[in-house]
């Protein structure tokens, strides 16, 4: 981290006071290298990783901008073009987010960012009433967040206009990419002002979003807040390898032995999400769960008490956890890996955690069958993840990983000719050691969903 502080970035007295009473100290690598940028007029396309104040490397700098442009042209065409027809919302910039949450998260903070200026916002989502929404809307935002779906309902209904928009941000380009919201961003881009300042912000790079930014922007400043490929700073990284059908029985030995308080765990279904919230709630330990199943109030309640330490562990699949911002999360476990084909979605996993500067910890359960999922996230990550053996339930791993890389710490000592350690003999004494512990043994989580 650099010297820089926030006043040296270009920001007005406004916006510094809100940054001050938030208790911001100095900018993170996201915020010094795109506020600049973005206050120049230039477009940006950015990969930065989720969690390092990425939200106001762009709320900031558009807030202090549309407050200047209201007070310099209050009087000019557009200004009298957003008064002529009270019908229609016609803001002056519009982000995008694929995600409700990440939506309200945004739109929280701009209001947090913005409470020293006179700039208005509203945001728009699926899931919720589109009569109070369109109530908001007919107070014509100077901002507006959005998810695609339902700002195309609000175009389609007549109720925005967005040929004033001269401010576009797509914000995780890459999960809109995802959930197949790309025909619907190209659509939306244009109809926005020909003249406009486009920003995108995207984890990871792949070649459809390299396509979608050569067609929405013109000659952007690329900023690469990662180092290497796709490592993610901060975040302790290990994987232990068991058997699936030990899986929930070593993951409520670890939270208990190791004292974890704030946990998200990943599992590939929304039925496994929420099973497994219910098996620990049943031993103990506070669980809740966030899945396309639960109504929205349900996973608003879930998001709450895992914010506020009444829920000590959040369950999740990926879709459901996509715009999840919260603090202080001590560990990411993946109960289960990604699939070989979607690797890149154990980047956006452990990226929950380590957040703006601080340290996290990543551990990822491996059965032997997942092995190849396994090698396609080091091979997209670029680096060899630790494997940690202190555990009871360890499997040797297939024998083309054994001595590629292990934790010191784990490695037992002694002799022995396999590599100056003795492996754990074999399923039979795993389960041997999980029966003759304190706790009882958890159920399976190998099922069919």
């Amino acid at each position: 981290m650099s010297d820089t502080l926030f006043s040296d970035l270009g920001l007005s007295r406004d916006i510094l006071s809100s940054v001050e009473a938030c208790g911001y100290g100095a900018p993170t690598e996201v915020q010094t290298r795109t506020i600049p940028f973005l206050l120049s007029g230039r477009d940006i396309l950015a990969t930065a990783q989720t969690g390092g104040g990425k939200t106001a490397s762009f709320v900031l700098p558009i807030i202090q901008i549309l407050s200047s442009d209201g007070r310099q042209t209050a009087h000019d065409g557009v200004k009298a073009s957003r008064k002529g027809d009270r019908r229609q919302a016609q803001p002056r910039a519009l982000i995008i987010a694929p995600t409700r949450e990440l939506a309200e998260q945004i739109f929280a903070s701009v209001a947090t960012y913005g409470k020293h200026s006179s700039v208005t916002s509203a945001v728009v989502f699926g899931g919720a009433s589109k009569h109070v929404q369109a109530r908001e809307l007919s107070r014509q935002p100077d901002m507006l967040i959005a998810t695609p779906g339902r700002l195309l309902d609000f175009i389609q209904d007549r109720a925005i206009d967005l040929s004033q928009v001269r401010y576009l941000v797509l914000d995780e380009a890459d999960r809109m990419l995802d959930m197949g919201f790309l025909p619907d961003v190209r659509r939306i881009s244009g109809m926005t002002a020909s003249v406009r300042q486009t920003v995108l912000f995207s984890a990871t790079m792949p070649p459809e979003i390299e396509r979608l930014a050569a067609q929405i922007q013109t000659r952007p400043e690329r900023v690469q807040c990662q180092s290497g490929d796709l490592t993610v700073i901060g975040i302790e990284q290990s994987v232990l390898f068991v058997e699936a059908t030990s899986k929930i029985s070593l993951l409520k030995q670890l939270i208990e032995d190791r004292g974890m308080f704030r946990v998200l765990v990943f599992t590939r279904t929304k039925h496994k999400a929420a099973r497994l919230a219910k098996i620990l709630s049943k031993e103990g330990i506070k669980s809740d769960s966030i899945h396309g199943d639960r109504t929205q109030s349900q996973r608003k309640r879930a998001l709450e008490g895992f914010r506020s330490g009444k829920v000590h562990v959040l369950t999740a699949t990926d879709v459901a956890a996509r715009g999840l911002d919260v603090d202080d999360i001590s560990h990411v476990i993946n109960l289960e890996m990604p699939a070989v084909a979607d690797a890149e979605t154990y980047v956006h996993r452990i990226g929950r955690t380590g957040r703006a500067g601080a340290t996290g910890s990543a551990i990822s359960f491996c059965a032997p069958e997942e092995i190849q999922s396994l090698r396609a996230v080091e091979k997209l990550t670029g680096m060899k993840i630790t494997v940690d053996r202190e555990h009871p339930y360890h499997v040797d791993p297939p024998a083309e990983r054994r001595g590629d890389h292990s934790s010191g710490r784990g490695r037992p000592k002694g002799g022995g000719g396999n590599g100056g350690h003795t492996p754990y003999k074999g399923r039979n004494n795993n389960r041997n050691r999980a029966r003759t512990g304190s706790r009882s043994a958890s159920p399976s989580f190998r099922d069919r969903s």
